[in-house]
């Protein structure tokens, strides 16, 4: 199963796009923080639509794709992964910043008919789904499109992952659990919450030669496991989650060939569990986090970090993911030589 576009928008260097600076920090471990009341948001749908239109700093290849690529025919499919189900907020009036307007938001889950209204506009899908899965969703989102493809179901999923909105409700949460700590405590060196999005189209092998497409990167596997652990907003300290979601995916092909592994580290006890984890199964091998350099995007995060890595990094190497909720996720994915930003 090959990538055949991808497009990101995401937080640099931990600031938000239009230069507008976001206060806020997230731990990954459980001591310290307190309660946050300021924030700005940008709503998940801008992130979309920025990226179809090339703006912001996206890609301008976006909607073409989509569009040239649904118009051959066959069975689409259009994944929205969004992190959470009620990710335009919660039935109040938002303010932003002074350089933005208020919104106002529905007291709904919007998501499903944003899917819907989204999918009308970009191509001809014979499916439309989404998925809420917390901070693996992007990855959930592939793999459902996997197994969509490999089944026979549908020919190509295009997958549009964005966060659920770092609302000033959302800061709540976080500060509540004791989860954040302001910009201006330079002790502090663990990232902060960042807004990205994400599109991916995902295509079989028998849909390339109908497309004409050229595949950027070829996805080996992907798994999706869950641990048993008290907390929704932890990891247990064996590392149990990490441990089944990478047995899954190293075979014995794949432990020769891996050599790098896109880190997550979300909310462990230590900050040390996935490297222990990692290093333990896999030996010495290369390990990034980008999340202080581009805060955690929730939603499209392990979308985000992937197609970073994807751009960084020549050979096959394994995407790893961690949700609340002790939901944890792992894709392998090759970059082909012919890989390029389009």
């Amino acid at each position: 199963m090959y990538i055949t576009h991808v497009n990101s928008l995401c937080t640099k260097t931990t600031t938000l796009i239009d230069s507008i600076p976001y206060p806020q920090y997230i731990h990954q471990v459980s001591d310290g923080g307190m309660r946050v009341s300021l924030g700005a948001k940008i709503l998940p749908s801008e992130f979309v639509e920025y990226m179809l239109r090339g703006s912001q700093g996206a890609t301008t290849a976006s909607r073409e794709s989509i569009g040239t690529t649904t118009a051959v025919g066959g069975r689409n499919g259009l994944i929205l992964a969004t992190g959470g189900s009620v990710w335009t907020g919660y039935g109040t009036t938002t303010p932003l910043t002074d350089n933005y307007p208020k919104h106002k938001i529905l007291p709904l889950g919007m998501t499903q008919i944003y899917a819907g209204q989204l999918a009308n506009r970009i191509g001809k899908f014979q499916y439309v789904s989404t998925d809420s899965t917390a901070c693996i969703s992007a990855h959930a989102a592939l793999y459902q499109a996997r197994n969509l493809i490999a089944s026979d179901v549908l020919d190509r999923v295009v997958v549009v992952s964005t966060d659920n909105g770092a609302s000033e409700e959302y800061m709540h949460f976080f500060g509540e659990n004791g989860l954040c700590a302001l910009q201006d405590d330079t002790s502090n060196t663990k990232f902060r919450l960042g807004q990205g999005a994400n599109i991916t189209i995902l295509e079989s092998e028998e849909s390339i030669e109908v497309t004409g497409n050229k595949p950027l990167a070829k996805l080996h596997d992907i798994s999706i496991v869950s641990e048993q652990h008290s907390n929704p907003l932890g990891i247990a300290s064996t590392g149990e989650g990490y441990r089944r979601v990478l047995t899954n995916v190293l075979t014995p092909d794949m432990l020769s060939k891996v050599n790098y592994v896109k880190t997550h580290s979300t909310f462990s006890e230590d900050n040390n569990i996935e490297h222990k984890v990692i290093t333990e199964m896999l030996g010495d091998v290369r390990q990034e986090n980008y999340k202080k350099k581009i805060g955690h995007t929730m939603g499209s995060s392990t979308a985000v970090e992937m197609h970073l890595a994807m751009r960084n990094y020549r050979g096959t190497f394994i995407s790893l993911g961690a949700g609340m909720g002790n939901v944890f996720s792992a894709a392998v994915v090759e970059t082909l030589s012919a890989f390029r930003e389009e």
